[in-house]
């Protein structure tokens, strides 16, 4: 389908098509994916100096002031040229920061996000239940400040963090807070996932945070997470949407020029109806990440809203790139061939806060009151 956007939008989405053609693509990915990190920090300054990590921070705080439509025409161009930096991740987590005003915060590691300087991937409650499932660390007073501890599993993007902005139930409700990676008390146990990126399990034993690096208090805690889930989910969306775009592209494209029993493939009915399948999903998608993003965007979004996109997303991915895979035959299981690097992301990026089964459940919670 054709989104209507305004003239800003288009410029945005073309000026990130041309980044994506500069930056990224396949023979990047490849190259990427060995680092011990799992993206390029290089290339990560260079999409901070473009404007990505600062455009849904607030103007008064030095951002761009944009929406989720916005975010989500950059990470689509993202997904396409499999990037593996965490762009919606950073850009959530620095407008939480934005908007929960502490000025410690706001003069140091604010700065720092949207430069590139500093990465920082947020902590989710498991995905589950109405709220999404209980804080994964819990925090006590502790001078001025907090002692945090627990852990999180499945921390995406862990191994290139500098830091993360974690959820903590407190006696006094929920905070959200900075976590620096080297902080005393924290240990990371990292792994590597199938597309060359990392996931890990985030341990804190009674780990200090002083005042000034809350993001938000128990007054704004519940709140600002949702917020931050609601970015964070939006802009992977958007990555998985421009993921599967591009895998059927190129598997259209090819089936357009192999020829077996002397026509092309794409002519055998079988595999058009399986293109044709595999670009309902595509749009469908599109169709429900724009809406969900207008919603957001108009303040009238839900929660349930975000569920159903991840969850429709999470498994489209995952059926369009088997279905590049099926239509390139033999050479696309081979990892010289291009399809299958997109088929692996598509694995990382599904599951990545959930799969489409857990967002599913959460919906129908959700919905059902």
């Amino acid at each position: 389908m054709d989104i209507v956007l305004s003239d800003e939008q288009r410029l945005l989405r073309d000026s990130a098509a041309k980044f994506v053609e500069r930056h990224a693509g396949p023979k990047r990915h490849r190259e990427t994916r060995t680092t011990d990190t799992g993206f390029d920090r290089a290339r990560l300054a260079a999409a901070a100096e473009a404007g990505w990590l600062s455009l849904v921070v607030p103007e008064d705080a030095g951002g761009l002031g944009l929406g989720a439509t916005e975010i989500a025409l950059v990470c689509e161009a993202a997904g396409r040229g499999l990037m593996t930096e965490p762009v919606a991740a950073i850009a959530a987590c620095a407008r939480a920061v934005a908007l929960g005003g502490n000025a410690a915060l706001m003069a140091g590691l604010l700065p720092a996000l949207t430069a590139g300087r500093t990465v920082a991937v947020p902590v989710l409650p498991e995905t589950g239940g109405a709220n999404g499932g209980a804080a994964p660390f819990a925090a006590s007073a502790a001078g001025g400040g907090l002692k945090l501890g627990g852990s999180a599993p499945f921390v995406a993007g862990a191994a290139g963090a500098d830091g993360f902005v974690v959820p903590a139930q407190s006696r006094d409700g929920l905070v959200l807070v900075w976590l620096p990676r080297d902080a005393a008390g924290v240990t990371l146990a990292t792994r590597r996932t199938v597309d060359g990126g990392s996931h890990a399990v985030l341990r804190a034993d009674a780990a200090p945070v002083p005042a000034e690096r809350i993001v938000a208090g128990p007054n704004a805690g519940a709140a600002a997470l949702a917020a931050l889930r609601d970015a964070l989910l939006t802009g992977l969306a958007a990555e998985m949407l421009g993921v599967m775009a591009a895998a059927l592209d190129m598997a259209v494209g090819y089936v357009k020029t192999r020829v077996q029993f002397g026509r092309p493939v794409g002519s055998f009915q079988a595999v058009q109806h399986r293109a044709v399948n595999d670009h309902m999903e595509v749009e469908l998608t599109r169709a429900l990440l724009y809406q969900v993003c207008a919603a957001l965007d108009g303040a009238r979004a839900t929660p349930a809203m975000t569920a159903a996109l991840m969850a429709r997303s999470a498994e489209a991915v995952i059926s369009v790139t088997r279905s590049a895979i099926q239509m390139h035959g033999a050479i696309g299981f081979t990892d010289e061939y291009d399809a299958g690097l997109y088929l692996r992301r598509a694995m990382a990026l599904s599951v990545a806060y959930g799969g489409a089964s857990a967002h599913r459940a959460r919906f129908a919670e959700l919905v059902a009151g």
